[in-house]
C-alpha cells in the first residue's frame, strides 16, 4: 500500500533528479552526505533548514537534496536569514498552550502567532514584523580563512511582512516550498532557544532606508 506524497515531497524528488544531473551540484550533495554520515556539521544550522525524528545521516536522499538546495540559496545570497531570540526551546507539539506562552517572549521586533488548532494547516502559525528589519545575506563571494572559505556577509533590508512559522520537526522540503511559495519561513526547531527567519530575497519587498533605521534582530 503506497503512502500519498505531499507537494513538498514531490518537489524534493525533482530536486534530487536535478542535482544528480549536474556535476557541480552532485559534488556538493555528496559532500553533505559525507558530513551527515560523519556528524561533521552544525546541528543548529541543519535544524534551522530541516529537522525530523531521524538523524540527518538517515534522511531519504530527496530530503538531503532539499537541504542542499536551501543551503546553496543561503550561500549564494538568494536567501537572507536572521536569528531571533525566544529564550526557550519548544516543547512537544501537543503542548500548544505552553509553546504559545514561550512565543510571547519573542524579540520585541516580532510577533509570533501559534495556531492552537492547526487542523491540517500548512504551518504551525506565523511570524510577523511591523517595521523594516535587516537580514544577513551572503555576497556570493568567498573569504579564505585559516578554517576554510567563508561567505562574505552583507545586509538586506526587508519591509514589514508575515511568513509561516514551523515549530519543532519540519522536513527540509517543506522549508524549501515555503521559501518559494510564501517567500519565507520562520523555523523554531526542537532544542533551540532561537527562531531562524529565512527569506527569499528574490520575492521579498526590500526596504530602502536611511542609515541606522533598519533594525537587526539578535
Amino acid at each position: 500500500m503506497s503512502t500519498a506524497r505531499t507537494m513538498h515531497e514531490e518537489v524534493a524528488e525533482n530536486q534530487l533528479d536535478d542535482i544528480l544531473q549536474d556535476p557541480g551540484s552532485a559534488r556538493v550533495f555528496a559532500e553533505w552526505r559525507r558530513r551527515f554520515q560523519e556528524g561533521n556539521y552544525d546541528p543548529q544550522y541543519v535544524a534551522a533548514i530541516g529537522q525530523t525524528n531521524r538523524d540527518p545521516k538517515y534522511w531519504p536522499l530527496e530530503q538531503a537534496a532539499s537541504f542542499v538546495h536551501v543551503h546553496t540559496g543561503l550561500m549564494s545570497g538568494l536567501y537572507g536569514h536572521v536569528s531571533i531570540s525566544v529564550g526557550a526551546s519548544p516543547g512537544p507539539d501537543a503542548d500548544r498552550e505552553g509553546n504559545a506562552e514561550k512565543l510571547r517572549h519573542v524579540h520585541r521586533l516580532f510577533a509570533a502567532h501559534l495556531d492552537m488548532e492547526q487542523n491540517g494547516a500548512d504551518a504551525d502559525g506565523d511570524l510577523s514584523w511591523e517595521q523594516g528589519i535587516s537580514l544577513n545575506r551572503s555576497s556570493g563571494l568567498g573569504l579564505i580563512t585559516d578554517c576554510g572559505t567563508a561567505p562574505v556577509r552583507m545586509l538586506a533590508n526587508v519591509a514589514p511582512w508575515k511568513v509561516p512559522l514551523e515549530v519543532g520537526s519540519s522536513k527540509p522540503s517543506r522549508t524549501f516550498l515555503h521559501l518559494h511559495m510564501e517567500g519565507g519561513v520562520a523555523r523554531w526547531p526542537y532544542d533551540s532557544d532561537r527562531i531562524t527567519l529565512l527569506v527569499n530575497l528574490e520575492t521579498a519587498r526590500l526596504w530602502r532606508s536611511s542609515a541606522g533605521q533598519a533594525a537587526v534582530a539578535r
